[in-house]
C-alpha cells in the first residue's frame, strides 16, 4: 500500500499536472486574472499545500514518535495479564534471517478483568524456543487507556525505530518542501511578467498539483478508514464489560463487501447498573458462516460502559 501511494503521488501529483499545463496552456505576457482573483489563487494554493505538508509531518514523524512514546509507556505502566495461547499458525518462515511471521490467538481477561480472545500476527525472532506454540501461557501488558492504540504489548517485545525507514520519511518530506518552494519560485519568475500572481489560474500546476495531492490524501484517508473501522471494537473489546443479551432480531443490511453479506443483530442486554438497552450491531459476515449465525435465543456481548449503545459481540457464531 505504501509503495502503490508513493508511486501514485510521484506520477499522478507531481509530473501529471505540469505535463497538462504545458501541453494546453499557452504563455502570455499578460495578466490571465484580476489582482483580486490571482490573490485568491494564492490564498487557496498555500492553505492546500499547507495542508499537504502539515499531513505528512504529522503522519510520518508525529504519530511515529507518538507511538513509540505510548508502547514505551506500555512496557513500563502497563498492567500485567497472563494470556494462554489458543492457536498458532505459521505464515511465513525467513530462512535467512530465521526470523517466522505467525498468527496466534491469545485468551486473557481485559481492564474489567472479563475473559478475552484476540488475535495477533508479529515476527517472532526466536521460533527456536517455541514460545507461541497452542497452550503456551505468555505474559501481556495491557494499555490502561482503552482509548489509545496498541492496546496491549508481549512482555518484553521491543520498539525500535526503522533506520531506513526514517532516512525515506525524511528524503520524502524534505523532497516536498524542496518541490513546493521550487513550484512557485520557477513559475513565478517564468510567467510573472511584472505583474505579480496575476499568471494564475485552476489549472496552474502551484494550484493542480495541491488539488491532486489534496484528493489523493482523502482517498487515502477513506480507504484507510475501512481498514482500520474496527478500532472502536477493539476499545469495546480490551475496556468494555460483557452482558448476555437476548437477540430481538438478525436481518441482512443489504450491504455486501467483496460478495459478503452485512448482518444487523438488534439486542436488548442490561448493563451492570440493571438499565435496560436497545441497541444495534452490524458486522460482515463470511458467507461459509452464514448459516452459524444465530438468529434468536441469547447471546454474549460486550459494551461500551460510557456508551452502552455501541457493543460487540465478540463470539458470533455457534460452536
Amino acid at each position: 500500500m505504501i509503495v502503490f501511494w508513493a508511486l501514485y503521488m510521484l506520477v499522478f501529483c507531481i509530473p501529471f499536472p505540469i505535463f497538462i499545463y504545458t501541453m494546453t496552456s499557452e504563455t502570455v505576457a499578460e495578466p490571465r486574472n484580476s489582482l483580486m482573483i490571482s490573490y485568491i489563487y494564492l490564498g487557496v494554493s498555500l492553505a492546500i499545500w499547507l495542508y499537504v505538508l502539515i499531513f505528512f509531518v504529522n503522519n510520518l514523524f508525529l504519530k511515529t514518535f507518538k507511538a513509540k512514546n505510548i508502547m514505551s509507556n506500555i512496557l513500563s505502566n502497563g498492567i500485567a495479564r497472563n494470556a494462554k495461547i489458543l492457536d498458532y499458525k505459521l505464515i511465513k518462515y525467513n530462512a535467512k534471517s530465521n526470523i517466522n511471521l505467525i498468527q496466534i490467538i491469545l485468551s486473557f481477561h481485559n481492564l474489567r478483568n472479563i475473559l478475552i480472545e484476540h488475535e495477533m500476527i508479529f515476527h517472532d525472532i526466536k521460533p527456536q524456543e517455541k514460545r507461541f506454540n497452542a497452550g503456551n501461557t505468555v505474559k501481556v501488558l495491557l494499555n490502561p487507556n482503552p482509548s489509545q492504540d496498541p492496546y496491549f504489548l508481549l512482555d518484553g517485545q521491543k520498539t525500535k525505530f526503522n533506520t531506513l525507514g526514517m532516512v525515506l520519511r525524511v528524503f520524502f518530506t524534505v523532497f516536498m518542501i524542496v518541490y513546493v518552494i521550487g513550484l512557485y519560485y520557477y513559475f513565478y519568475t517564468k510567467e510573472s511578467f511584472d505583474f505579480g500572481w496575476r499568471f494564475l489560474t485552476f489549472m496552474h500546476p502551484i494550484i493542480f498539483s495541491g488539488v491532486m495531492f489534496l484528493l489523493t490524501i482523502l482517498a487515502y484517508q477513506m480507504i484507510m478508514g475501512k481498514f482500520f473501522k474496527n478500532s472502536k471494537d477493539e476499545q469495546i473489546l480490551f475496556g468494555g464489560r460483557n452482558a448476555e443479551a437476548e437477540i430481538i432480531n438478525v436481518s441482512q443490511t443489504g450491504l455486501t463487501v467483496n460478495d459478503q453479506p452485512q448482518i444487523m443483530f438488534q439486542v436488548s442486554f442490561k448493563d451492570f447498573k440493571g438499565k435496560e438497552h436497545i441497541t444495534v450491531y452490524k458486522k460482515i459476515v463470511d458467507l461459509l458462516n452464514l448459516a452459524s449465525v444465530p438468529k434468536e435465543g441469547k447471546i454474549e456481548i460486550m459494551y461500551d460502559e460510557n456508551n452502552p449503545q455501541k457493543i460487540i459481540i465478540p463470539r458470533m457464531f455457534k460452536e
